[in-house]
């Protein structure tokens, strides 16, 4: 059985009514599909967040760094107040100039008093040296006057004998006499220098002997220090940095000067430790500036294990932890030649054989 309705004016001329045109607005299905469309994404936007948080540091390699030419950094050898920096920041300087000079009033003072002890060590005299040495020099005077006489008497037995007045046999008495006389003022000779050789014997092994080598070895070493004293650049270069002022305390091994001593330009990288096979000599990567601008770079020294990360690239909460220090040539234009400057560096990483160990993994 077949039902057939009659149809209207409306069914063919849906915006007419009874000959007047109606006006209806359009349909709202459009905008029904695009909320339909926005409560799709809302949904699955925290499934695409974590799938881009996870997946990228997967598939990407980076490191942070440094620019540096590797200046040389210039520490206090000991505390002390620094009476005047002899050097301006950009100053050129030459092997074993003066940068600064320090005081330290405690050295100072130690080594004054070490010398003024050596200095009374030495002024002392050893017990009846003197005394003795007096005497030796009495005995030598007479050793000599014997010798003098001696060579008179000498003098006239060789006349007598010219003139047949004595006997060869009493010339050779008055010989004999003589070198006699000459042998006794020798042995005087020997027997002072024994004794001074006694005396300083006594001065350097003795009590006080011990003492003044013990003295000796302390003021050379606080002559050391005093020299240390006097801050030297052991390179020739030019003063990238001043890190101190006139008047100012510092402590030992505080930073003075850096350095730069015209070595090439270098990225200091700091990768994670995971990433070990993009450590080798070899490695290409990209180092990307803070403006964006990227240039290629290549490891050219060996690899080491540090946990000193610049303070400029680690937070103020972070601790020390371990990452593989990488050095990286790369050309740089000069304008960007900005001692610290951080930088990334990125590896290339995804491979096809990569990604499916990637997916084999997890």
């Amino acid at each position: 059985m077949k039902l057939h309705f009659n149809s209207t004016a409306k069914v063919n001329n849906p915006n007419e009514e009874k000959g007047i045109k109606v006006p209806y607005a359009g349909a709202k299905r459009t905008s029904h599909k695009l909320r339909w469309y926005f409560l799709i994404l809302i949904a699955l936007s925290p499934i695409c967040i974590v799938a881009w948080i996870y997946l990228v540091p997967q598939l990407k390699v980076e490191a942070v760094g440094i620019i540096t030419t590797e200046p040389l950094l210039i520490k206090a050898p000991s505390k002390g107040t620094i009476e005047f920096v002899d050097v301006n920041l950009g100053d050129s300087v030459m092997k074993d100039e003066i940068l600064l000079t320090l005081y330290n009033p405690e050295l100072t003072g130690q080594y004054q008093e070490v010398d003024r002890q050596i200095l009374n060590l030495t002024q002392q005299q050893i017990p009846f040296s003197k005394t003795i040495m007096t005497q030796l020099e009495q005995r030598k005077r007479v050793a000599k006057e014997g010798v003098e006489r001696q060579q008179e008497l000498l003098n006239t037995y060789k006349d007598y004998k010219s003139r047949g007045i004595v006997p060869v046999s009493d010339l050779a008495s008055a010989i004999a006499a003589f070198n006699s006389a000459q042998l006794s003022y020798e042995q005087t000779k020997v027997d002072i220098l024994r004794e001074k050789e006694r005396q300083e014997m006594e001065r350097l092994y003795g009590l006080k002997g011990q003492r003044y080598q013990d003295l000796s070895i302390e003021f050379a070493k606080l002559s050391a220090l005093q020299q240390n004293l006097v801050v030297k650049t052991p390179f020739s270069g030019n003063i990238n940095d001043i890190f101190v002022q006139d008047g100012q305390f510092v402590d030992q091994n505080s930073p003075l000067f850096s350095v730069d001593t015209g070595r090439e330009l270098r990225v200091h990288a700091y990768l994670a430790p995971k990433f070990l096979e993009y450590s080798k000599i070899g490695q290409k990567a990209t180092v990307k500036l803070p403006n964006g601008k990227k240039f290629d770079a290549v490891i050219n020294e060996y690899t080491e294990l540090t946990s000193k990360i610049p303070p400029q690239l680690s937070g103020p909460f972070e601790g020390e932890k371990a990452a593989l220090k990488l050095i990286l040539q790369v050309d740089i234009p000069a304008e960007y030649h900005i001692e610290g400057l951080p930088v990334e560096i990125q590896f290339d990483r995804i491979t096809m054989k990569g990604m499916s160990d990637l997916f084999a993994k997890h």
